[in-house]
């Protein structure tokens, strides 16, 4: 799992946003499939039959394959017991949004599609807002424009945090059309790279068997400050993984000026390790 358990209610408080929706609003799920290979297939037999909108379906050369695992809509109604328990396969997975639109599914998707694939100085990325770890830190780094031309004319944008609980995102006050072929400049592309950089050395570290047992949002905010104190004290990137090892072992309720002087003492040792292996 890479977040926490979902609060306990959490469906219970898609229930209450749906009751609360106006006659020209809709609220869907967009499901990041990737989590749970396959799971729209569960989903629509919980739908009785009933199509979800694959995001994927929309790109060139999809397969069996890239269906499996493509960020898909439904519309959501009160759940049945079903479609409840498929559901709650999601917990602890950064794969559930919800959003609340005007937009028909066929315009939401193609809206969203359009988004996940993006552009940087003539290569193309998988733009992973899907992802709802990726989700925050992706939208803060997009101009407003392009954040109308995602979220259109939606009303609330709901995602499930490293916590395990409900956030919104500040959504622009004017939609735009859907994107054509969306572009990030060097500067957007940088922060989508830095904002992965934690979630992917504790990928790292959970391959190593060396997380600490502490909840899933805690490990990233230890690794997230151990990451910013090597920024700024220029470590060395391939020793990040090492720093950030250590850091989660010893880090805990440390500041600022604390960890300046860990990252020291480790950087002390570590050449002094190295000079003895040299010996």
């Amino acid at each position: 799992m890479f977040i926490e358990t979902f609060s306990t209610h959490w469906q219970h408080r898609l229930d209450e946003q749906h009751g609360c929706l106006d006659s020209n609003t809709q609220l869907y799920l967009l499901l990041d499939g990737v989590f749970v290979p396959d799971i729209y297939r569960a989903v629509q037999l919980a739908l009785g039959g009933r199509s979800v909108s694959l995001l994927f379906e929309r790109l060139p050369s999809c397969s069996d394959a890239t269906r499996a695992v493509s960020p898909f809509l439904l519309p959501y109604r009160p759940a049945s017991a079903q479609l409840a328990r498929v559901l709650s396969r999601c917990s602890g997975w950064p794969m559930v949004s919800a959003i609340e639109t005007g937009e028909s599914i066929e315009d939401l998707t193609a809206r969203l599609a359009a988004w996940c694939i993006v552009e940087n100085d003539g290569q193309r990325f998988n733009f992973r807002y899907p992802d709802t770890r990726r989700l925050p830190g992706l939208w803060a780094a997009l101009t407003p424009l392009q954040r109308g031309t995602l979220a259109g004319p939606a009303s609330n944008w709901c995602y499930m945090d490293r916590d395990g609980t409900w956030q919104a995102l500040t959504l622009p006050p004017d939609p735009h059309p859907i994107a054509d072929r969306p572009q990030l400049d060097e500067q957007q592309f940088a922060i989508m790279v830095a904002d992965s950089e934690a979630d992917e050395i504790l990928a790292l570290l959970q391959s190593r068997r060396r997380l600490p047992d502490i909840k899933p949002s805690q490990q990233h905010a230890l690794v997230h400050n151990a990451l910013r104190l090597a920024s700024r004290d220029q470590l060395g990137i391939e020793s990040y993984p090492e720093w950030c090892d250590f850091f989660l072992q010893k880090g805990l309720r440390m500041d600022d000026s604390e960890g300046a002087v860990m990252l020291g003492a480790w950087m002390a040792a570590e050449t002094a390790a190295l000079n003895a292996f040299d010996i």
